[in-house]
């Protein structure tokens, strides 16, 4: 796979130097489709003068999921914002089923992708095709060749929206303080290695982490493995399996300096060149998470253990499940039990560990909790660092910032089948879509957008 991946880039960066060589003042992008597997778009984007990439969501994946791949692609340079290429006005025609999007929802993903750091809002395809593999792919203008459907009516609608908006939010960067930790060549080595688990999916992994901040509209930024750590204050590695050379390092600086780094099960196993790192894992990591890892068994999809909470009252609930990977896990230096196992004959050691490293903690997660638990952990964690959302929402309200030296925009996205509200406070925004001035409690329609300009 990294062979291939390589191989095309090659490619690609003959085409890309060919074509500056000629045109050097021109930008040159090419398509990418979020979170695949295949290619590292984190090399690709080195080629890139801006990422371009095709946002083509199955009905199954949830706001969260792909909240995630605009963010992904949003750190592909460095917080620098990206061109939403293609999306479908309507269903697609590849997927397993090819469901209508239904009213409103090409409006709310395209307003979602410039949420998260898209500036442009594109679509393929403008006139059905007639024929090949695509030839049901929705479009602006399907086969019937007329303007009075649904979808050419959205599209202008929405096209006029934009219009109106013009460029206040283009270039806009996402101010955030809470990072996840990316890498094509841990997810490659990690879901081709032989065991201990066939069931490990890095994707998901990561959505499991990313969610609990997205549903409290707290922005993350999702990072390669070399990014720059100063200016965070939470960092996460889910299954960072391969520890690269000088990733040791700048944990202990994170974490010594104030911040908080939360590390899972299936992390500090190798290095980069997928070779096992000989003592106990998390390998180079021990100090800082406090812990060292003597077993790790895998559970069956049907089996299931428990975690029980060591100290009373400090989680809405004494007892939770976990399953598909259990650590078994020394605590050293220090480090504080959070929850135990509850059951099998590695019952009563430690699953979920706190570190207090320097001015900084280190928290090692060393199964796959059920999600209450994983949204409690994080809620505590979030408090520490008064982590929160702009305002205060139901739930189903997406919320998100995009600032520029000459304005902060704010985006809120009611993916709801019904009406929600949020809470502005005392603040006073300037609604860009409808003219009028947003402060205090505001009701959304369901399915509907605000974006406001702050005053």
């Amino acid at each position: 796979r990294r062979f291939c991946s390589d191989s095309l880039l090659a490619n690609y960066r003959a085409e890309y130097a060919a074509v500056k060589a000629v045109t050097p003042d021109i930008p040159v992008t090419t398509n990418l489709m979020g979170a695949y597997k295949e290619l590292d778009y984190q090399k690709w984007a080195k080629y890139m003068d801006f990422v371009s990439w095709d946002n083509y969501p199955a009905p199954v994946h949830e706001t969260s999921f792909v909240a995630l791949k605009l963010d992904l692609m949003r750190g592909l340079k460095g917080g620098q914002s990206f061109m939403l290429t293609e999306q479908s006005p309507n269903q697609q025609n590849w997927q397993t089923y090819n469901k209508l999007k239904r009213p409103g929802e090409v409006r709310r993903l395209s307003y979602q992708a410039l949420a998260h750091g898209a500036d442009t809002c594109l679509f393929f395809q403008l006139r059905q095709s007639v024929a090949g593999q695509e030839k049901f792919h929705g479009a602006v203008i399907s086969h019937a060749g007329r303007e009075d459907t649904r979808v050419f009516a959205e599209c202008c609608n929405l096209g006029a929206e934009l219009a109106k908006l013009g460029d206040v939010f283009v270039g806009a960067r996402t101010p955030a303080r809470t990072a996840i930790l990316f890498d094509w060549n841990n997810w490659w080595a990690l879901e081709n290695s032989s065991g201990p688990s066939v069931d490990m999916d890095y994707l998901e992994t990561v959505h499991r982490f990313y969610k609990p901040f997205h549903d409290r509209n707290i922005p993350v930024d999702i990072l390669p493995f070399d990014a720059e750590l100063t200016g965070y204050d939470l960092i996460f590695l889910p299954m960072v399996y391969m520890i690269k050379t000088g990733m040791e390092e700048r944990f202990e600086q994170f974490v010594r300096q104030g911040g908080i780094l939360v590390a899972t099960v299936m992390t500090g196993i190798a290095d980069e060149n997928d070779r096992c790192i000989l003592g106990a894992y998390p390998g180079p990591l021990k100090e800082i998470m406090g812990v060292w890892v003597e077993e790790t068994d895998a559970l069956r999809p049907w089996e299931k253990n428990t975690m029980k909470i060591v100290r009373e009252g400090e989680f809405e609930k004494e007892e939770y499940a976990c399953g598909f990977l259990c650590d078994l896990i020394h605590p050293e230096g220090g480090a504080r039990v959070i929850a135990s196992y509850g059951e099998d004959f590695y019952k009563g050691m430690a699953c979920v560990t706190e570190n207090d490293y320097g001015e900084g903690k280190a928290y090692y997660i060393g199964t796959q909790p059920e999600q209450d638990f994983l949204e409690e952990l994080l809620g505590k964690i979030c408090a520490e660092k008064n982590l929160s959302g702009l305002y205060s929402a139901e739930t189903g309200v997406e919320i998100t910032l995009r600032v520029t030296d000459q304005a902060s925009v704010v985006f809120a996205i009611n993916h709801n089948r019904e009406s929600a509200v949020i809470d502005f406070g005392r603040e006073k925004l300037a609604d860009l879509l409808n003219d009028r001035t947003l402060t205090g409690i505001v009701t959304m329609e369901a399915g509907d957008v605000i974006v406001a300009r702050r005053m």
